[in-house]
């Protein structure tokens, strides 16, 4: 009898549990949120049938407890698929590590290694008297206590023991001068000769010898006394840089007749989308380039800020012409002399810099690159990453990617391009690429079917020196 009762007790308690989990009675205490897998993840098995979210894969739910930047990642995937050769550096920049912006202002900062040349302002006679000198320099911050200084091209007078140079000798060394002081008037360094004339009361060669105005000048290692333990002070703080970031949109409609009219095409709204994000693209690729940093308040947007961000053109810190003017060709030629000389000023004195550049052409530009018939430096090999393809030349100085950049000709700069360090570009995101579908049906506006595409985000450049704006040398003025 008691198993009998303890039969009809299971067989109750089955048919409780069966009709709990059909009518989603108790559900509150069945239902558990969502929970770490054994190896990685989450899930959230949700078992109720009033159309709720639980055990749904949805975008919220992703965004809460995944990772929040796994929908913006499969998008850009994807957006890197249309067309990429048209927008070059929105690829690139799609490719490298986004940073989360909390606003539409971004603050960035750069720093950059102290200059180590610089020339003389104003020519110095022979010293006959006297312990030191000002030394007048075009840039005052560069020394500092203690620093010894070459003088490029001006022959230093006697050695260590008294006995004079050979002033005709290719051997001979240069000037070394050391800082002593400031002038708190000019804030010029204040400098002895090490290797200069004697003076002949302390039998010492302190004294400078003539030194012409333009004189190059470079910064060697300090030089301190044997009882110093301080010397001059110098840090690097990096300097900050505002950038706006500006909110991209577009807004793609079909009408509900176009959706199902036959059509001899098939043209569907998903192309049409593709066609818009293209669009998109294109259009930031400009702002990312050309365009003017701004917030303006207009009557028109009833007072509402409207940012505009800045582009990496104006950022380099470099201009470079490249080639020489041919007058019996009329245009612009490039001699392997030249390209040694473009590669120098790409690379050389940017004070931090990596040993490739992006070089994005417009088309006279790079019809000058392709004419050169050198086979050391003739663009040959092809090079393909960010699933763009460029074509290479490796010099001794760097690798240059070239790529054929369509925009530089429809704003008029097919003469021009824009030499980057990869490295040092940075995408700000303060809204990840989204689509946003719009009911217009529902709120009686339109008959359509509306998806509006949405970015706000900014590119910056860091390290203005490692980028360069190049342009084809021009017909002298007649």
């Amino acid at each position: 009898m008691s198993k009998t009762k303890s039969t009809a007790k299971w067989l109750m308690g089955l048919m409780l549990m069966l009709l709990t989990l059909l009518t989603g009675a108790g559900s509150n205490v069945i239902m558990a949120a969502a929970s770490d897998l054994p190896d990685a993840g989450k899930t959230n098995s949700g078992a109720d049938g009033t159309g709720g979210t639980d055990g749904i894969a949805t975008e919220t739910q992703g965004r809460a407890d995944g990772d929040p930047e796994f929908y913006s990642k499969d998008i850009d995937s994807r957006i890197v698929k249309i067309r990429p050769m048209a927008t070059p550096i929105d690829q690139i920049s799609r490719y490298a590590n986004a940073q989360k912006a909390d606003s539409f202002e971004v603050k960035y900062y750069s720093v950059g290694t102290r200059p180590i040349k610089t020339t003389v302002k104003t020519a110095v006679e022979k010293q006959a008297s006297g312990a030191s000198v000002i030394l007048q320099v075009d840039d005052t911050n560069m020394f500092t206590l203690d620093d010894t200084i070459r003088v490029v091209g001006v022959k230093g007078i006697t050695d260590y023991k008294g006995k004079e140079y050979d002033q005709e000798d290719d051997n001979t060394p240069d000037l070394v001068l050391c800082v002593c002081g400031r002038d708190n008037a000019t804030n010029n360094p204040v400098v002895y000769a090490v290797n200069g004339h004697i003076d002949t009361s302390t039998n010492q060669a302190i004294w400078l010898p003539e030194i012409p105005a333009g004189t190059v000048l470079v910064r060697m290692g300090k030089a301190c006394g044997e009882l110093d333990v301080q010397t001059g002070r110098f840090n690097n703080i990096p300097t900050a840089e505002i950038q706006y970031c500006q909110n991209f949109m577009i807004q793609i409609e079909q009408s509900t007749f176009d959706k199902i009219a036959a059509k001899e095409v098939d043209w569907s709204f998903s192309d049409i989308e593709e066609d818009g994000i293209y669009d998109m693209r294109l259009s930031q690729e400009n702002s990312y380039l050309w365009g003017v940093k701004n917030c303006i308040k207009h009557v028109t947007k009833d007072g509402m800020a409207t940012w505009f961000t800045g582009g990496i053109w104006w950022m380099a810190g470099k201009d470079i012409e490249v080639g020489e003017w041919d007058a019996e060709k009329q245009c612009a030629v490039i001699s392997d002399e030249n390209l040694v000389d473009i590669t120098r000023d790409l690379f050389v004195g940017t004070g931090i810099g990596n040993k490739r550049k992006i070089l994005f052409c417009g088309s006279d530009l790079l019809s000058a690159f392709s004419k050169i018939k050198s086979e050391k430096f003739r663009l040959k090999d092809t090079v393909e990453v960010w699933n763009l393809k460029f074509k290479s030349w490796d010099t001794d100085f760097g690798e240059v990617l070239t790529i054929h950049h369509e925009l530089f000709d429809i704003n008029g700069m097919s003469d021009c391009g824009f030499a980057m360090d990869p490295e040092y570009l940075t995408k700000k995101t303060h809204v990840s690429w989204s689509r946003n579908i719009l009911d217009l049906k529902k709120a009686g506006v339109r008959n359509t079917d509306a998806v509006v595409i949405q970015e706000v985000s900014c590119l910056y450049l860091r390290y203005a020196k490692a980028h360069a704006r190049v342009r084809l040398a021009k017909a002298p003025n007649p």
